[in-house]
């Protein structure tokens, strides 16, 4: 039996950033990590042919860039772990079958300039819904990287303006109602739709607006970085962050269950049946409908409703990675080549009958995301050659046959339409390619439901404070047990949004916050 502090169930990036902040404020702190290494779903591994670095899930760091861990690079990633970006520019480029883009570059300006091609009216219509969404960047933005307050005191604040109640409402729509009433042309509809649609949600999902209001500032103001080396760069970082602070990380390290004395968590017992007890916290990374069975059931049949009534996201990922022989070519021209990240598209109304198909078991293979991350960091492919990523929407279940007997063929299709929006890809082009399917993804990292690595949807009545639970605070129903990761607030994605898991943490252990959350 072994004796810490703070013992984190989890070592996804969320559970180190945890972990790392902790261990700043002078805890002794180790992370038990279930696979043989780091980093849930941001890590990248030579998955198809050696010399060729693939980021198996996480590719894009966007909000990450927004928060005070890299923005003052408070943990030291930037300055002493060797973290770096760089930032494509355009970062995002929606292109459509006939030759049609839109490219957001980091210039607002320029982004509309693109727009005017295909609607002037909608460029202006773009230039003035970025300048009200960019005046909320920076309250939103601080409300993403710290405890959120209870959504009624939050609601109750924004209803006392008549801009507060403005956001509000938008909070309350869909995306796409969002999207309708501020713009016209259904190219532009659509470009905006499949963008925010990354979010795994319908476009017609009520209370996801609040995810146009923040990714179209956020795209100009921080852009898209690919972390150098591949997203596993950030895992390594926060690794060494944690370790100069004097943490520790055990890999192959799966927890089988949580120990408690009276009603505070007191540590875990691993698969191999080794204690390790926590003197003053349990910091849990990993999907709340993991914990039930864990704690033995401990917190009642009320609190498991709850947790089980949790809406799922709408549809999943279905995720080729290949090794090329060359850099595609896109007919759509330079502009959409030079894109960090090609998303495809078709016109409103056709793109809401492709989403309607996920309901009923029919991949969106028309309209896939493209990354070829290696033309702006030639270190994760050799010399010449390149990394494709490459997914498409997938329906959790199929309309027909299984995922593990289908995935292939389907792929092939995603490729298909990959191809048709190149002068120079065919199949003569790929070296190696590893494809994972929704099933797959579950099978990676068992928090990830259908292979969500969300764990589950981002709708209002889920998020923010309501994430995972109205107004639970990171706080499980134990002394000392608490909940950080994609299950709670800020949500999915390479946020480290731990960060605000672990300021509940330091305050319930009278530890002082700011002294930990600020530059060394």
């Amino acid at each position: 039996m072994t004796q810490h502090d703070v013992v984190v169930v989890g070592g996804g990036h969320n559970g180190l950033t945890a972990a790392a902040y902790l261990a700043k404020a002078g805890l002794d702190v180790v992370v038990l990590e279930a696979k043989e290494y780091a980093g849930g779903g941001v890590v990248t591994r030579e998955a198809t042919l050696p010399g060729f670095h693939h980021d198996l899930h996480a590719i894009a760091h966007i909000f990450i860039q927004g928060n005070p861990l890299l923005r003052e690079d408070e943990l030291g990633l930037l300055s002493r772990h060797g973290l770096g970006y760089v930032f494509p520019d355009p970062s995002i480029a929606v292109t459509f079958p006939d030759g049609d883009h839109i490219a957001f570059y980091r210039d607002v300006n320029r982004t509309a300039d693109t727009i005017a091609r295909i609607s002037p009216r909608d460029a202006d219509n773009y230039l003035r819904f970025h300048a009200f969404t960019d005046q909320l960047l920076d309250t939103l933005m601080t409300g993403l990287f710290q405890p959120p307050p209870p959504l009624g005191e939050f609601f109750a604040g924004l209803d006392r303006t008549e801009g507060g109640q403005e956001l509000l409402r938008m909070l309350l729509m869909s995306y796409l109602d969002v999207v309708n009433e501020w713009f016209e042309h259904p190219k532009v509809r659509a470009a905006l739709v499949r963008w925010v649609s990354e979010i795994l949600a319908a476009p017609e999902e009520g209370g996801t607006g609040a995810f146009l209001l923040m990714m179209v500032p956020v795209i100009h103001r921080y852009g898209l970085g690919y972390a150098v080396g591949g997203s596993g760069s950030l895992t390594t970082a926060l690794v060494r962050a944690l370790q100069e602070q004097g943490g520790t990380l055990r890999t192959s390290a799966p927890v089988e269950r949580f120990t408690f004395t009276g009603d505070r968590a007191t540590g875990v017992v691993l698969a191999s049946g080794e204690r390790v007890e926590a003197r003053r916290a349990v910091v849990a990374d990993l999907n709340i409908k993991q914990l039930p069975g864990m704690v033995d059931h401990r917190f009642g049949p009320d609190w498991e409703h709850k947790v089980r009534r949790i809406k799922p996201a709408g549809f999943g990922l279905l995720t080729g990675h290949l090794a090329l022989s060359e850099a595609p070519v896109f007919k759509s021209g330079p502009e959409v080549g030079g894109a960090g990240f090609q998303e495809t598209a078709v016109p409103l109304p056709e793109l809401m009958r492709t989403f309607d198909g996920l309901k009923y078991g029919v991949p969106a293979t028309g309209i896939p995301s493209i990354s070829v991350a290696s033309a702006w960091d030639p270190t994760r492919a050799p010399a010449g050659r390149h990394t494709l990523y490459l997914l498409c929407y997938a329906p959790l279940e199929l309309d027909a046959g299984r995922w593990d007997d289908r995935k292939e063929e389907i792929f092939d299709q995603v490729f298909e339409t990959f191809c048709g929006l190149t002068t120079n890809m065919s199949a003569q082009n790929v070296l190696g390619r590893t494809v994972e399917s929704p099933v797959d993804g579950e099978r990676f990292n068992s928090a990830w439901p259908s292979g969500d690595p969300g764990h589950f949807g981002s709708q209002l009545f889920q998020f923010m404070g309501y994430r995972p639970l109205p107004n639970m605070g990171y706080r499980l129903p134990a002394e000392g047990f608490y909940l950080v990761g994609p299950s709670t607030h800020p949500g999915s994605g390479v946020t480290g949004g731990a960060r605000a898991g672990a300021q509940a943490v330091l305050r319930d252990l009278g530890l002082d916050i700011a002294a930990v959350m600020t530059c060394t």
